[in-house]
C-alpha cells in the first residue's frame, strides 16, 4: 500500500475517523497498532512474522537491560541480535559475493552459495530506531516501556515505519499515552503536509524519475550537457521523493495529534557539507552522531577518523553495494577535510551563494555513486546480477568530464521546466514545510493552495512509483 495511492488515503482516513470517534486511550493504542500491522502486511504479509518477532524480542531485551546489573553486556547482545537480523536480510549476499571474489583472486574458485535476496520493507529504519531505544534504556535516558501496545506502536507506527523519520522513544512514547483532544489547527496543518508531500512526490519526483532512469540506464549515450542536467534531475528527484515521504509522514502524525520530527530543512541551500547534514535526513544524521560518532570518541579524540567511520557506516546502511561505501566515504572525507581546512571565503552575500553553489555541485557528484548503487540494487531485485554499480558510476563520470564534450541541439525542455518548477516551489513554499506559517495564512489562501495541490496530485497520479527509500 503506497502513500501515493487512493487505497492508502481511504485506509488512513478510516482509521483517523475511528481514532477520534473514541476517547479511550487503550482503544486508540489498539487502533494505531492494528492500522500499522494492516499497512505493513498489505505490501507482503509474511514480513509481519519478522516484524512481530523483532517486536517481542526487543520488548524483552529492553525490560532485561533495565534490570540487569551488567547493562553493557545485555545491550551488546541485543544490538548484535538486531544487527545480525539486518545483516542477514540486507548484506548476506553482498558479503558472500565479495568473499568468493577475494578467494578467486587467491586461486580458489568457488561459487557464491544461494543467499537471501528478500529485503523486508523498513528493516533499516526500524532496526536503527530500536537500537537507539535500547541504548537510551541502558543509559537511563528513558524507562523500558511496560505497555506492549505502546511499545508496539513505537516500533511500527505506519506513518514512519517504512522510511522514517527515525523517532526517539522520549519524543514518541509520551505522546502515545496522552488523551489527545481534537485540535482543528493540527488537523489543518496535517492535511496540508499530506497534500504537499504527495504533490512533491507525484508531480516532481515521479516525473523526474523518467529522465533519470533513462540517463543512468545508458550513461554512455549521454552528451555532456544532458549528463549534467540528468544528474541535477536526480539530485532533485531524491530530495523531492524523500522530502515528500517525510512531509506526508509528519502530516499523517498530525492528523492523529502526534508530532513527528522534521527530517529535511532545505538541504541544497547548505553552505558547507556539515550544514548539509544538519539539513538532510536530519533524524539519521542525529542518530549517527549520538550512537556512532560520540561513542567512537566524537570531538574528544581522533575526530577525523570518527567522522570518516561514521559516514562510512551511514553509506553502507543505505545499501549492500560498494557504491554506497564510496558515497559514504566521500562524505566522511569531505567532512574531515572541511574541519581542518582554513576559511578562504570572505563573509558576504556573494561568497555565501558561491559556497552554496559549490556544496550543491559537490553533493551532486557524490550522488553519482548513490544513484548507480540504486541501479545495481534494483537490477538485483529484478533478478539481473549483471549490472555493476561501480561501472555505471565510471561511465557516468566519463559522460560528465571526459572528451569529446558533445552537446545536444537542445536540452530536454520538460526536464528543465520541472527543475525550474521545483526550485520555485522550494523558494516560495518550501519554508512552509519547515515551520507552521501555513496556519498564519488566511482560510481562503489555505483552501486555494490545498485545492491546487489536490488537482496537481490527480493530474500526475498515473505513475504511482515506489518511494526511492523503499529499496533500502
Amino acid at each position: 500500500m503506497l502513500f501515493n495511492s487512493i487505497t492508502f488515503v481511504l485506509f488512513h482516513l478510516l482509521f483517523v475517523a475511528l481514532y477520534w470517534a473514541t476517547k479511550s486511550i487503550r482503544v486508540r493504542q489498539v487502533l494505531l497498532l492494528l492500522s500499522s500491522v494492516v499497512f505493513y502486511g498489505w505490501y507482503y504479509w509474511p514480513a509481519l512474522i519478522l516484524l512481530g518477532v523483532s517486536m517481542v524480542v526487543n520488548y524483552g531485551f529492553s525490560r532485561w537491560i533495565e534490570v540487569a546489573t551488567e547493562k553493557k553486556k545485555v545491550l551488546t547482545l541485543a544490538v548484535v541480535v538486531n544487527l545480525c537480523s539486518l545483516s542477514w536480510f540486507k548484506y548476506s549476499k553482498f558479503i558472500a559475493d565479495n568473499v568468493v571474489a577475494v578467494l578467486g583472486q587467491l586461486g580458489l574458485e568457488l561459487e557464491s552459495p544461494p543467499m537471501n535476496d528478500w529485503l523486508p520493507l523498513g528493516i533499516s529504519f526500524y532496526t536503527f530506531q530500536i537500537i537507539g531505544y535500547l541504548v537510551d534504556v541502558s543509559r537511563g535516558q528513558v524507562k523500558a516501556e511496560r505497555n506492549f501496545l505502546v511499545f508496539g506502536v513505537f516500533k511500527c507506527f505506519y506513518a514512519q515505519l517504512v522510511a522514517g523519520p527515525i523517532v526517539r522513544a522520549k519524543d514518541l512514547i509520551p505522546q502515545l499515552k496522552e488523551r489527545h483532544v481534537f485540535y482543528s489547527r493540527d488537523f489543518q496543518l496535517g492535511l496540508y503536509y499530506l497534500l504537499a508531500g504527495l504533490a512533491i512526490k507525484v508531480c516532481i519526483a515521479d516525473t523526474l524519475a523518467q529522465f533519470v532512469n533513462h540517463g543512468f540506464g545508458d550513461p554512455g549515450a549521454l552528451d555532456t550537457g544532458t549528463a549534467w542536467l540528468t544528474l541535477y534531475g536526480f539530485a532533485f528527484q531524491i530530495l523531492s521523493d524523500f522530502w515528500g515521504y517525510s512531509t506526508v509522514a509528519i502530516g499523517l502524525g498530525l492528523m492523529y495529534g502526534i508530532e513527528l520530527p522534521l527530517n529535511f530543512n532545505l538541504p541544497y541551500l547548505a553552505s558547507s557539507i556539515r550544514d548539509f547534514w544538519r539539513r538532510w535526513h536530519i533524524t539519521l544524521s542525529e542518530w549517527l552522531r549520538d550512537y556512532v560518532y560520540i561513542p567512537l570518541g566524537g570531538n574528544r579524540r581522533w575526530q577525523n577518523r570518527n567522522l570518516f567511520l561514521t559516514m562510512l557506516l551511514g553509506g553502507l546502511w543505505h545499501g549492500a553495494s560498494w557504491n554506497f561505501v564510496f558515497w559514504g566515504a566521500g562524505h566522511g572525507l569531505w567532512l574531515a577535510l572541511e574541519r581542518v581546512s582554513p576559511t578562504i571565503f570572505p563573509k558576504n552575500r556573494f561568497f555565501k551563494w558561491l559556497k552554496i553553489f559549490l556544496v550543491f555541485n559537490g553533493v551532486c557528484l557524490l550522488w553519482v555513486f548513490f544513484r548507480a548503487g540504486e541501479e545495481e540494487l534494483r537490477a538485483a531485485i529484478a533478478g539481473n546480477d549483471n549490472v555493476n554499480g561501480l561501472q555505471v558510476s565510471l561511465d557516468y563520470f566519463r559522460a560528465l568530464f571526459m572528451p569529446p564534450f558533445q552537446q545536444a541541439g537542445s536540452p530536454p525542455e520538460t526536464l528543465m521546466f520541472i527543475l525550474l518548477g521545483f526550485l520555485a516551489f522550494m523558494f516560495f513554499l518550501g519554508k512552509s514545510l519547515t515551520d507552521r506559517r501555513f496556519l498564519d495564512w488566511s482560510m481562503t489562501r489555505q483552501v486555494m493552495l490545498c485545492v491546487l495541490l489536490l488537482f496537481l496530485i490527480i493530474a500526475y497520479a498515473d505513475a504511482q512509483l515506489d518511494f526511492i527509500y523503499f529499496v533500502f
